[in-house]
């Protein structure tokens, strides 16, 4: 099983407020077939009859407009509090039913069974037709869905409880997709034409635990309310409002003032930078848990000269200094990674060679397949002579990763290697690494849910048939993942994702540049009963009824 040791710290528990503290986490094996569970495995919860609370989360991801399928954060936001998942991951990192159970026979057609009394917030009951529609139509209007159920050939209802799905392939990790469906209503967008522009006032119902309350992007504010209807009973506390800050600082301030119970970062925790200071702040404790996806790598657009060339990307990864990105990026908090790229913590983890910065052989690397500096101006050219420049997308919503890029800007340049740091929103990330493609390299960490989708062990972010940063069109990786996605076999399965670590090694597709830790802060003075989320962090839906807000 895939299990994340919580460690709850407070000033009392530390040792040495000064430096940089560094914090072990245990991580076990990950099963990466997934499970099936039966309907008990999430029981309906009483409601809870404390006096009604408020619970405010402060967080850096920005809201712009609360349209689910336009705004990437309002689709993770929509997730955590007004839609449902068909599926769920529990703590052992199995997919496990949620609002459907499932079976098939081939892996090809597949009978979705309703198994909870749902119903949407305007009242109506959930049905196989919603799940049915949820699918495809997500499928055709959301691009990213696109690629999750590329090989959905169609969804129809079978009767009122099982809608049946037939794909054009085997595809053993179909379930792991429903985990990150977010069912939505036929009745509002059927006749919705494009869901990223629809501004209807029932835009945000969904069937989960809180009722969309209202957006306020003027205050930077946005509030959910207890759904009192909702199949698990009603959540533990009756309202949650998302405070929104434009820069870590402010937000860190308003935990550190009490204006905010926790603060949330979708994926990634709290800037490690952050945390020696909070640990000699009365009433902070800390949730750490390892961090499943690697929290940032260089990808390679691996269809553009001169990065579609092995030895050139090897000679990059020669060019980066690691540890300094452990130190001053991590603050301490991770570890240098392997050429393997896939982090230690997971199950089906195969040791390969750490990285390791090496200037005479980057050197020696370049030269011999020609990139030299013709001109003496100090600056490594094509092999024509003209000169040569390597564009680094980063994302400019993260501090952290503007941060990074400019360190790896440093290392490349130190070996002659001119880099152009391009920064550019979550959108507009997305837009040209998964659309366009027009880009050299582009910095970027991945996500548990990434991690897991597809083929599994990164394999969506590399395969350039899927989302495919990486832009990988490598027979021998076409051919493991293919297998991948149509065996059952665990041995097998085990053996085909040492086969990809050999080539996330050998060919260098991407450079992994650190290992971190989730760090998750929170008043423990304020809040207490927080449960941690595989996918979703601390807003994942089990925390909505443990939470007690003091």
């Amino acid at each position: 099983m895939l299990l994340g040791v919580v460690l709850e710290m407070n000033r009392n528990t530390i040792i040495g407020l000064a430096g940089v503290a560094i914090l072990a986490v245990l991580a076990v094996a990950f099963a990466a077939s997934g499970g099936f569970f039966s309907q008990s495995s999430i029981p309906p919860q009483a409601n809870n009859t404390a006096v009604k609370k408020t619970l405010s989360i402060g967080t850096t991801n920005i809201v712009k407009t609360d349209n689910f399928v336009k705004d990437y954060y309002m689709g993770i936001f929509s997730a955590c509090f007004i839609l449902d998942p068909l599926a769920a991951v529990d703590e052992g990192g199995n997919i496990i039913p949620y609002l459907v159970n499932w079976s098939t026979s081939d892996s090809k057609i597949w009978d979705l069974t309703l198994i909870r009394n749902a119903t949407w917030h305007d009242g109506k009951p959930v049905t196989a037709e919603d799940v049915a529609f949820t699918i495809t139509y997500l499928k055709e209007k959301d691009p990213n869905y696109a690629t999750h159920f590329q090989f959905v050939v169609s969804a129809q209802a079978v009767d009122n409880k099982t809608a049946r799905v037939v794909l054009s392939k085997e595809w053993t990790s179909f379930t792991i997709g429903l985990a990150a469906t977010r069912l939505i209503p036929k009745h509002i967008w059927q006749n919705v034409s494009d869901p990223s522009t629809y501004a209807g006032s029932d835009r945000n119902i969904g069937c989960g635990p809180f009722i969309y309350g209202s957006f306020d992007p003027a205050s930077g504010a946005m509030t959910f309310n207890a759904n009192k209807n909702y199949w698990r009973g009603a959540p533990s506390v009756d309202q949650v409002v998302l405070k929104f800050y434009t820069s870590i600082d402010a937000m860190i301030i308003a935990l550190k003032k009490g204006d905010v119970a926790a603060t949330y970062a979708y994926a990634s925790g709290i800037d490690p930078v952050y945390v020696p200071p909070l640990l000699g702040e009365k009433g902070i404790s800390f949730i750490i848990k390892p961090n499943f996806g690697v929290d940032n790598s260089l990808w390679f657009n691996c269809m553009r000269y001169p990065y579609n060339i092995t030895e050139f990307r090897h000679a990059v990864s020669y060019a980066l200094d690691y540890g300094d990105y452990v130190s001053y990026i991590a603050s301490g908090y991770g570890k240098v990674p392997t050429k393997g790229w896939i982090p230690d913590s997971w199950g089906y983890y195969v040791e390969k060679p750490m990285l390791v910065k090496n200037a005479s052989k980057v050197a020696s690397m370049l030269d011999s397949i020609g990139f030299v500096d013709f001109d003496s101006d100090g600056w490594r050219d094509y092999p024509n002579g003209t000169a040569f420049s390597m564009g680094v997308l980063a994302r400019s919503d993260i501090a952290l990763s503007m941060r990074l890029a400019s360190l790896v800007k440093r290392d490349l340049e130190a070996i002659g290697i001119r880099v152009q740091i391009i920064p550019a929103d979550v959108s507009t990330f997305q837009t040209i690494t998964q659309r366009t493609k027009d880009f050299d390299s582009a910095i970027s960490r991945t996500t548990f849910w990434g991690m897991i989708m597809y083929a599994g062990a990164g394999t969506l972010y590399f395969d350039n048939r899927n989302m495919g940063w990486a832009n990988v069109d490598d027979p021998e990786y076409h051919t493991a993942v293919d297998e991948l996605l149509r065996t059952a076999n665990q041995t097998r399965v085990r053996e085909l994702y040492a086969t990809l670590q050999g080539l996330y090694a050998d060919k260098m597709y991407a450079v992994p540049l650190y290992w971190g830790n989730i760090i998750q802060p929170y008043r423990s003075d304020m809040v207490d009963g927080i449960k941690y989320d595989t996918m979703y962090g601390i807003l994942g839906k089990d925390t909505w009824f443990s939470i007690s807000v003091k």
